[in-house]
């Protein structure tokens, strides 16, 4: 039989510890809940479409801008402008995209660790299709394009 004593904790100072208990809780600061996939896929999906209105205006420089930070490390606004120039001179004129695929992760091939979202495109060029592949990544919880690819069909 155990014997445990009723008298060797004061009632003043025991509830003081559980309010102390109590306020740690409270004040502690606690991890927000990662948002889901699906949530995280829509968020970056709407992200790309705003990043593509800046592309489909010939506004390479302000791509960069809105591009995450992990990009901006990589190369400069000039370089990104000229590479996506370059890509770019072999299409015409946009007329349609449709998202193909949208894939949520948290870890992508030669880059740190983070949220990301891949999403590729079915593109028409003018009279030439393309596959456009975007990858983003959250930024300060700011979905952000990290990387874009577009492959002209048929390559």
């Amino acid at each position: 039989m155990r014997y445990f004593p009723t008298h060797s904790l004061n009632p003043m100072r025991s509830s003081l510890f559980i309010g102390g208990l109590l306020a740690l809780f409270l004040i502690a600061p606690r991890s927000l809940p990662a948002q889901s996939n699906e949530q995280a896929v829509e968020a970056a999906k709407e992200a790309a479409q705003e990043w593509f209105v800046l592309l489909d205006a010939d506004k390479y420089e302000a791509t960069w801008e809105e591009a995450a930070t992990l990009l901006k490390s990589k190369v400069t606004a000039e370089q990104w402008a000229a590479q996506v120039r370059r890509a770019h001179a072999a299409l015409d004129s946009l007329r349609a995209r449709s998202l193909v695929a949208a894939r949520y992760t948290t870890n992508m091939p030669r880059a740190p660790e983070g949220e990301y979202v891949t999403a590729q495109y079915r593109a028409t060029y003018g009279e030439k299709d393309a596959v456009e592949t975007v990858s983003l990544k959250k930024d300060d919880g700011t979905w952000r394009v990290a990387g874009y690819y577009v492959k002209p069909g048929g390559q």
